[in-house]
């Protein structure tokens, strides 16, 4: 069956539910002090542009570019375990990737957690390479810091 990539809301019922997943991982896997994901009234912010992978009329996947002065920053990309390895996160990042050089984004960021292998793999086969901490993160021993130049 064919993945539509859309933009979505952060509110429909499916979405929430995937985000309350991955926050749950997150708070399961890191201190609270070190998680820096946005809340569902955040990801509804005019700078976010927030997308949702949809099977028919499930949605099974979502990821956001968050559009800062001069960067953007990958948040909220998380697809449901049983999802995974189908192509759905590669798909959300091309889009992602597209909704960035059309926003004419030099530099795309991202924080991520020690620990989330598949997301490291993700990020890397997207040529996405460590950085420093930027914006407001301070480095905690949890967070691992990525960029790519578009």
């Amino acid at each position: 069956m064919r993945v539509c990539i859309e933009y979505a809301s952060p509110r429909h019922p499916d979405i929430k539910k995937i985000l309350q997943s991955s926050h749950q991982l997150m708070q399961d896997l890191y201190p609270d002090e070190t998680n820096s994901y946005l809340s569902i009234d955040e990801l509804c912010s005019p700078n976010i542009h927030f997308l949702g992978a949809r099977q028919n009329e499930k949605y099974y996947g979502c990821g956001a570019l968050e559009v800062k002065p001069d960067y953007g920053e990958l948040k909220s990309f998380f697809v449901e375990p049983d999802f995974r390895r189908k192509g759905i996160a590669t798909l959300i990042m091309q889009e992602i990737l597209i909704t960035s050089t059309k926003l004419n984004l030099n530099t795309l960021k991202l924080e991520t957690g020690v620990g989330l292998d598949d997301a490291l793999k993700l990020y890397k086969r997207f040529d996405f390479e460590l950085c420093e901490p930027f914006g407001n993160y301070l480095e905690n021993g949890f967070s691992i810091f990525m960029k790519r130049n578009l």
